[in-house]
């Protein structure tokens, strides 16, 4: 429930995400992905999304596995080392879902724009590519040939992209909403400043002072976030680094079971709309393996999946 901070209940958060509404989100690869999130819209039946993202993979999976997903701006999703995301390509495959492709720094550069309040920004990249010639939704509205004016240079204007809503999953934040991640970032910075309203789940809650001993790991100041949710391990069974590692067992297991819609419905109902909360969540994920994934505090990882490197 709100308070006079900006403490939500991650119950309360998600309602904040209406059916039909255009997201993005925060992660790349197994890490910084705000998976807790993503469950609890699945288990609240929010459907009908736009999204936009660069590279997060784990999420778009998950919600097209529910078949919550409508349109996708995307740059290259896979799961490292894992291979195709097979819910999110027999969803595309299939007609399910409309798909307009972009490079990493294409799409990143249409949420510059977004974050800066400007209508475009000029990029060179994806210029002669497919991703230049092939395009799904957005016929009109991907990019436009141009010719600058200073130095007759050839660029495209990619235009700004401004979702409703922007999640992310961070290290720690006071009840003020100042947000601050450990390790590199990604674009979880100019997604969230992209988006009209901004969604944080964090891994720590603590006193504005500790924030204010070192402003260098703020990513977000508080003025930019509308909610705030505790919840640690809320990137699982993606990693964050210094908390946590990725869980490659789980890993395995959800890959197996996105073979096929009917053994990722199995799935969901173990683990996503058969728990009525994150606590039950992690519950069935037991003690045993979170305490196993738990980083080492030197080398900011856990040694569950690194033990032989280290030995």
């Amino acid at each position: 429930m709100k308070t006079d901070t900006k403490l939500y209940s991650l119950k309360d958060a998600v309602r904040e995400v209406k059916s039909g509404s255009h997201i993005t989100l925060g992660g790349f690869a197994h890490s910084l992905a705000p998976l807790a999130f993503v469950r609890e819209m699945i288990r609240q039946d929010i459907s009908d999304l736009e999204v936009t993202a660069m590279g997060e993979a784990w999420a778009v999976d998950m919600l097209s596995g529910a078949k919550a997903l409508k349109k996708v701006r995307m740059s290259n999703f896979m799961f490292e080392g894992w291979g195709r995301c097979r819910n999110f390509s027999r969803a595309v495959e299939e007609g399910e879902i409309e798909v307009e492709d972009y490079s990493h720094f294409g799409i990143t550069n249409r949420m510059f724009a977004g974050s800066m309040g400007i209508p475009f920004i000029p990029v060179k990249t994806m210029s002669g590519s497919d991703i230049y010639h092939e395009r799904s939704f957005e016929k009109n509205n991907k990019f436009v040939d141009y010719t600058c004016p200073f130095t007759e240079e050839k660029v495209l204007l990619v235009p700004k992209v401004e979702p409703d809503v922007a999640i992310i999953h961070a290290s720690r934040a006071d009840v003020n909403g100042n947000v601050q991640l450990y390790g590199i970032s990604s674009t979880l910075e100019v997604a969230a400043k992209s988006a009209k309203k901004v969604i944080v789940t964090v891994e720590e809650i603590v006193e504005e002072e500790i924030i204010r001993k070192q402003p260098e790991l703020t990513i977000l100041p508080s003025f930019l976030v509308d909610a705030v949710i505790h919840l640690p391990y809320g990137a699982h069974p993606a990693g964050m680094y210094k908390y946590y590692d990725y869980d490659s067992d789980h890993i395995n297991l959800y890959i197996e079971s996105t073979r096929t819609n009917e053994k990722f419905k199995e799935y969901m109902e173990e683990y996503i709309k058969g728990t009525e909360n994150e606590i039950e969540y992690l519950e069935k994920i037991g003690l045993k393996q979170l305490l196993s994934l738990k980083a080492d505090p030197y080398y900011g990882y856990s040694l569950h999946n690194r033990g032989e490197v280290l030995q």
